[in-house]
């Protein structure tokens, strides 16, 4: 008996140790775990910031800019729950501060993936209207350009439909590369033109020019059919060869050949003159035509053409840039002292307050005259130079157009001779325009050159002027809401505004939309005034740049137009 009370003994011992172990071990576990469900909710907080940094990834945004938010991540993912006995409370608060952290870093991919889109939609945008700047330069020049007005539509189309910054950056780099490539064409035009003439002198002197003129009309088809910079470079490449040919195959062709080489250097020199290079630089080069001249009247072979063409070539490559640096700034200070001659002669005087504004102040510094500035001033290729020559020629034009439209009394609902002229000018007679004279205050809608509807508009204040220029659509909305670059407490701060319709026509905000806060509209409201029946804070004064329309008139303009409408205000 007293071996079996033992044995009973021990198993009854050895069973309640077991027991406290197996609720020690419970209470351990349940003391580690803590409350599951805030454990799943940090969890998944964790996949849907895993999903989006895949998903910014996935769109173009750049992983630079997303490697702060990573290594934070990585950060979180080595830290462990605390240990606690008997208390679950610290490990709760531990997940609770966990799913925070993971949604702080969600909230900071998502600003980063916005500010991005933002970012590289402004760019993409931007890009684009340098294309069409250069587009319409070239076709007011009636240079083939029918294949890039193709891809400028296109790419203005796929603007419509990018949401991401992979979209945006595609159209970016596409737009540059047509603008370089539509500088070249200029260049190999000019060439060209020489080409021609060069024929038509030999044809004149009764030379068989047979093979030329069939070289030049392959030349004009690869002009018209050129895309890519490469393709402009390669004929560069072409002509140069084919006046070498010339001389090869025919030794009496030899004198025309030079003498329009010399001539086209002669010409550059003088315009180093007219944009005045500074005299001992033009001096240098006025040594090297004479250096030419004395080579041409004892050239009698090959290879002392090759001589006479390396050193005229040379210089014209060498005096490029200095062209377009002299071009580029003579236009631009020619384009200055224009504006402000004429808004000095021909201010606004405003009997609201009794103060005398200029009429052309989207031209001045306000406006587009900084633009120019800044291009200049920013320029560092010759393809640069270019633009902003392209840029100071188109704003003289429009400027000239407005000078002419300030005398012009035919009612704003008529048909305008400076809208055909601009039209003309830009080829723009199968397009709808909307037509926008700033000295009148009144837009005129054309389709494929006939008046279609005619409104009463305001357009930006003196500080803040609307730009001229010939622009593209760049984004439509329909509805929006506005919302101010300026901090409150700037007088030019406006609160969060709703706009029914909005069609973008250059970078930086500048809108053609509904006013529904004003009344008044036409001429001298872009200047103070009293609108007799709109809001007292905002219906005073022009706009901030936009062109404000009647609601249901921009509701019309909106409903027929589209991402091909052109901008023009002048």
């Amino acid at each position: 008996m007293l071996t079996t009370q033992r044995s009973t003994w021990k198993m009854g011992t050895g069973q309640s140790l077991v027991t406290v172990l197996f609720l020690l071990s419970l209470l351990l576990t349940l003391s580690a775990c803590g409350n599951t469900s805030l454990q799943q909710q940090a969890s998944q907080e964790k996949v849907q910031l895993d999903n989006l940094l895949h998903h910014a990834l996935a769109i173009g945004v750049p992983v630079m800019l997303l490697q702060p938010v990573q290594r934070q991540e990585q950060q979180l993912a080595q830290t462990r729950a605390p240990f606690s006995l008997f208390n679950t409370q610290p490990i709760d608060d531990y997940y609770r501060n966990l799913t925070a952290r993971y949604r702080q870093l969600l909230i900071q991919t998502q600003g980063i993936i916005d500010t991005t889109i933002q970012q590289d939609q402004a760019l993409a945008q931007n890009a684009l209207q340098e294309f069409h700047t250069a587009l319409q330069h070239q076709q007011s020049n009636h240079l083939p350009v029918q294949q890039f007005a193709q891809q400028f539509s296109q790419q203005q189309q796929a603007l419509a439909h990018a949401t991401t910054p992979l979209q945006y950056n595609v159209i970016s780099q596409q737009a540059t590369t047509t603008t370089q490539a539509l500088d070249l064409l200029q260049n190999d035009a000019a060439l060209l033109a020489t080409f021609h003439t060069t024929i038509q002198q030999m044809q004149q002197a009764r030379l068989d020019v047979t093979a030329m003129q069939m070289q030049y009309q392959n030349d004009q088809q690869l002009l018209a059919r050129g895309r890519l910079p490469a393709d402009f470079q390669q004929l560069q490449t072409l002509l140069n060869a084919q006046y070498l040919q010339a001389v090869v195959t025919s030794r009496a062709a030899l004198p025309f050949v030079m003498n329009a080489k010399l001539q086209e250097l002669v010409t550059q020199v003088n315009r180093l003159k007219t944009y005045g290079i500074s005299a001992n630089t033009v001096s240098t080069y006025q040594q090297q035509v004479q250096t030419a001249q004395q080579m041409m009247t004892s050239t009698r072979t090959l290879s002392e053409y090759q001589q006479f063409a390396h050193l005229v070539d040379q210089a014209l490559s060498s005096m490029q840039e200095l062209l377009a640096q002299g071009e580029a700034a003579y236009l631009v200070n020619q384009f200055h002292q224009e504006v402000t001659s004429w808004g000095q002669a021909h201010e606004y005087h405003d009997s609201y307050n009794n103060t005398n504004y200029v009429l052309d102040a989207g031209y001045m510094s306000q406006g587009i005259g900084s633009d120019l500035d800044a291009a200049l001033s920013y320029a560092q290729t010759p393809a640069d130079l270019q633009n902003v020559v392209d840029e100071a020629q188109n704003a003289l034009f429009n400027l000239h157009m407005m000078e002419q439209d300030y005398s012009d009394k035919t009612p704003y609902n008529q048909v305008h001779a400076t809208d055909l002229q601009m039209l003309a000018h830009y080829n723009l007679q199968n397009q709808q325009v909307l037509m926008i004279s700033l000295v009148e205050q009144a837009m005129r809608v054309y389709q494929n050159g006939k008046l279609v509807n005619a409104f009463q508009v305001t357009s930006g204040r003196n500080e803040l002027p609307s730009l001229p220029g010939v622009w593209p659509t760049l984004e439509r909305l329909s509805p929006t809401t506005f919302i101010s670059p300026d901090p409150p407490g700037s007088p030019y701060w406006y609160p969060n505004t709703p706009i029914n319709y909005a069609i973008l026509y250059h970078t930086g905000g500048y809108f053609v939309h509904d006013a529904w806060w004003r009344v008044n509209f036409g001429p001298g409201t872009q200047f103070p005034h009293y609108d007799t029946g709109g809001d007292e804070s905002f219906a005073g004064d022009g706009s901030h740049g936009c062109i404000n329309m009647q609601e249901d008139q921009a509701a019309w303009v909106y409903s027929h137009t589209n991402w091909n409408t052109i901008i023009v205000i002048y």
